[in-house]
């Protein structure tokens, strides 16, 4: 039996038992807020919703194992959650199934960063690009900027005029660059990291009957580091979330670590617009830092004119 008010700070144990609806949790580093989604789970799985009903989603391997593993513990499972896991996983999943619906097969391949820059070199290849005799990015360059423009749901050319203004004379030929990149992909039957999210994406926006499957099935979706959410997660989270209602995101609106591969903490600043009704829990307990690292830390962040 698990004692959630022996277990939990007050804070804490609200965020555990009135969970429900869209939740946005403000949870500074040090505040438990790992502890605080995994006694989330674990009593949304005592009031009798049943596993696969429960999305959990992080960003990290290492951070899915160790939520996966702490479920296991306290409620003494013999099996993980079959739906716990990072986002490009979550997709990958599906994907698997769903894929001949956006025209690959089944059997798709994943292209790791390596793999990327290799196909990458080819597309530079055949426009004939010198670097010899012409300025122009290096290959891990172009997967950042092509990479960013995908997550960000924007073009090229409006990355190069924000992030890269150097290579902006280049815009035209980093839009054919893009453009024969993904050609090559999808005629080798292969997926990179930022196509398994874009396409679950559109796997939802083209096919409702698939989306609402998946919507209907995930009662509650747990979402951890909820700031370092990118415009296609944010997107995929609000698809899946678009039936019961029940999104519980946790973050910290003073970091965000991601931003290189267009994380945006708008997603949290604008929670409550997004989600209407919206409850804000936030844990202010720390249990990490000292009490003279945490004033200086909130003079610094003090200074954040956004939040």
């Amino acid at each position: 039996m698990i004692h959630y008010e022996k277990d939990l700070n007050s804070e804490q144990l609200d965020v555990v038992q009135n969970g429900d609806g869209p939740c946005l949790v403000l949870a500074g580093a040090g505040s438990g807020k790992t502890r605080t989604i995994t006694y989330r789970v674990a009593y949304l799985l005592e009031q009798g919703i049943l596993p696969e009903q429960i999305l959990l989603v992080t960003f990290t391997n290492k951070a899915a194992k160790q939520m996966t593993s702490r479920v296991l513990a306290l409620t003494a499972a013999t099996k993980p959650l079959p739906w716990s896991g990072t986002f490009h996983h979550i997709a990958y999943r599906i994907l698997k199934k769903y894929a001949p619906l956006l025209g690959y097969q089944n059997n798709f391949t994943i292209l790791d960063s390596e793999d990327s820059r290799d196909v990458l070199k080819l597309c530079l290849k055949q426009e004939s690009i010198d670097k010899t005799q012409k300025r122009f990015p290096s290959v891990n360059i172009v997967q950042s900027i092509i990479s960013y423009a995908r997550n960000a749901e924007r073009t090229a050319e409006s990355v190069l005029d924000e992030r890269y203004p150097q290579w902006q004379e280049h815009a035209d030929l980093f839009s054919r660059i893009a453009d024969e990149y993904r050609k090559r992909k999808f005629s080798a039957n292969a997926m990179d990291f930022d196509d398994l999210l874009v396409n679950l994406y559109l796997l939802f926006i083209k096919n409702e009957k698939v989306k609402n499957k998946y919507a209907e099935q995930f009662t509650y979706i747990l979402v951890d580091e909820y700031q370092d959410t990118n415009k296609i997660q944010a997107s995929i989270i609000r698809e899946l979330a678009s039936v019961h209602k029940n999104v519980l995101v946790v973050g910290d609106d003073a970091q965000s670590i991601y931003s290189f591969r267009a994380a945006d903490i708008e997603h949290i600043l604008n929670f409550e617009k997004e989600y209407k009704g919206a409850r804000i829990f936030k844990l202010q307990q720390n249990y990490r830092s000292t009490p003279d690292i945490l004033d200086v830390a909130n003079v610094v962040i003090a200074e954040n004119a956004d939040q």
